[in-house]
């Protein structure tokens, strides 16, 4: 009988190692799951695929796209994808949670071509080709927009690939359980041998002979089997060795994986996991944190988009390309830039205009918004630590629209930005009337021209902090008093401050202030005042109206931007100039 349960336990160990065994080859689970959605009875030029879902199933989602000559897809935060999207038609792909397929419905809209996505600043990441396939980790607000180019419908089958945990928790406690099981299975096989010897006993014979003597061939042949010889202990203890040897390489295979596990022995397995909620440690609640609008950029994003920028500007200033530059500059910025390039055409030894470096973005300050326009504020170091840091007032019209900077000024020396929320979080812009501040923003560009041209006299002197402000000495009071006196009895000089028609831009700061960036337009007109005196332009105003002296007179406009940081409304604290960039704009003869 003891022979019989050693046998029975033998043949359970190999079942439960075999089981084990078969979960990892035959009873394998399928490593992923795909869903394919077709587009092909919509004419929509777009597709959106939102986060609900590439959120099907759990995991990385691997998506590939086909059905087009060329294809496009990008990935962006699911309010910037639908203000991209406007008012056109487009597919939109869902998940059904009950047959647990992609499924397309089409949105009407506008059914025209739409521009090609291709740069936009508002992605994330983008992926383009034939037949694209590409791996992404979605957030959830940020969705996948899909187009072919712009005129043909958009490309009409999207696959996309979550992966399945393929752990199977069992096929471990099968495999080293089986293994302990052969383990008693052995040793109950050798206690049912050794318990086989010891009933035998010495046998006894009838009669008062004596035994026959053994010859010597009978001493030498070998001990019958369960006699207890020497042979058989032999093949106990081989057997005996090679149970924990086995043992211990059929553990080390059952072990090697924490697939091969439950999750509370040996780890998680390859499926996706659970990630650890994260709690708030700061003074907002949840609902004041919910009532924030998103930043307009990630740092990612906005060093991107400074890259760019600063490749269009180094590539127009070098052509003196002034269409090019208007791709990436506007307003204040742009008229810096148009008049640079007219005067160098007809004096190739003029000075180039400010350029950005490619160097760190060492402060990105986006916007809180959804809606368009929208605003970045943002500060380049050059790699030259000779050279200042450049500030960049991004601004973006619509959605369709790539950035464009509107105010670009060099930092002054020893300038230090207020501090301002991380970019992960970005800030409220103000509105230029807003009286929060010491001065409202819109009223900024009056009040320092005012100080330019009166300086300590100005009744806004006493709300500016002098120290530091380079600008004053080169267009300010004593420089209009020195160029004034300079003049001959024959002629007359005006000065004139002008705020620029933008708007300023007002980021809000930590300490209830703003960083502010406005324009004025500072013009100097020369007049003859006696009958037939003349008036002889000189330097860049003489090569940009080509005219070496007039009876009429001359007007000269500087475009003056200028970066403010303003403190809160009932502060001690002055407002401080933080950067400026001045150069000639305009000059023309007077009628």
């Amino acid at each position: 009988m003891r022979f019989i349960v050693a046998v029975f336990v033998v043949v359970l160990a190999a079942l439960m190692v075999a089981l084990g065994f078969a979960q990892r080859t035959v009873f394998a689970p399928p490593p992923s799951v795909s869903s394919t959605v077709s587009t092909s009875d919509s004419e929509a030029r777009i597709t959106v695929v939102p986060s609900e879902a590439l959120h099907g199933h759990d995991g990385r989602q691997t998506v590939s796209i086909s059905g087009a000559d060329t294809s496009f897809a990008a990935t962006g935060r699911t309010s910037d994808v639908l203000g991209w999207v406007g008012d056109s038609a487009y597919n939109e792909v869902s998940f059904d949670e009950t047959s647990g397929e992609l499924v397309s419905t089409v949105v009407d809209g506008d059914t025209a071509d739409v521009p090609s996505p291709a740069d936009s600043d508002l992605w994330n990441a983008e992926y383009a080709g034939a037949d694209p396939t590409f791996s992404l980790d979605a957030p959830d607000d940020v969705s996948l927009v899909v187009v072919s180019d712009g005129a043909a419908p958009a490309p009409d089958t999207i696959r996309v690939t979550w992966p399945l945990s393929t752990a199977t928790p069992m096929a471990g406690p099968l495999i080293a359980g089986g293994l302990l099981v052969l383990l008693i299975g052995v040793l109950l096989y050798i206690w049912a041998i050794a318990h086989h010897r010891r009933n035998r006993g010495p046998r006894r014979r009838s009669g008062q002979g004596k035994p026959l003597r053994p010859t010597r061939r009978t001493r030498r042949e070998p001990s019958s089997i369960g006699d207890g010889g020497a042979g058989d202990r032999r093949a106990i203890r081989r057997s005996v060795a090679i149970v924990p040897v086995v043992l211990v390489g059929a553990l080390a295979l059952s072990g090697c994986t924490p697939d091969y596990w439950p999750s509370a022995v040996g780890g998680t397995g390859s499926g996706p996991s659970a990630t650890p909620t994260p709690t708030s440690t700061g003074a907002a609640s949840d609902d004041e944190q919910d009532d924030l609008q998103p930043p307009v950029v990630s740092v990612a994003q906005a060093e991107r988009i400074v890259q760019r920028i600063s490749a269009v500007a180094s590539q127009a200033d070098g052509t003196l390309d002034a269409e090019l530059a208007a791709t990436r500059f506007t307003g204040p910025a742009l008229a810096q830039r148009e008049a640079n390039y007219a005067l160098r055409d007809k004096d190739a030894a003029a000075a180039e205009p400010i350029a950005i470096p490619e160097g760190d973005v060492t402060l990105t300050l986006p916007q809180q918004a959804d809606t368009w326009p929208r605003s970045v504020f943002a500060i380049v170091q050059s790699d030259d630590t000779a050279v200042a840091p450049i500030a960049l007032t991004l601004v973006q019209e619509e959605a369709r629209a790539n950035y464009q900077v509107e105010y670009l000024t060099s930092l002054e020396a020893g300038a230090t930005p207020p501090t301002v929320a991380p970019a992960s979080t970005g800030a409220a812009r103000l509105s230029p009337d807003v009286k929060l501040l010491t001065l409202q923003p819109d009223q900024l560009a009056t009040a320092y021209g005012d100080i330019l041209a009166n300086g300590d006299e100005s009744e806004y002197a006493p709300l500016f902090e002098p120290e530091g402000d380079t600008l004053r000495e080169k267009i300010g009071k004593p420089y209009k008093d020195a160029k004034r006196e300079a003049l001959p009895e024959t002629a007359s000089i005006d000065f004139a401050s002008n705020p620029d028609d933008d708007p300023a831009v007002a980021f809000a700061t930590n300490d209830a202030g703003a960083i502010v960036s406005v324009a004025l337009n500072e013009v100097e007109t020369v007049k003859p005042t006696a009958e037939g005196a003349e008036v002889n332009p000189a330097g860049a105003v003489k090569t940009l109206t080509g005219i070496e002296k007039t009876t009429k007179g001359i007007e000269a406009t500087y475009g003056v931007e200028l970066l403010f940081s303003v403190p809160a409304v009932g502060s001690d604290q002055k407002i401080v100039l933080l950067g400026f960039s001045q150069a000639l704009i305009s000059a023309k003869e007077l009628p």
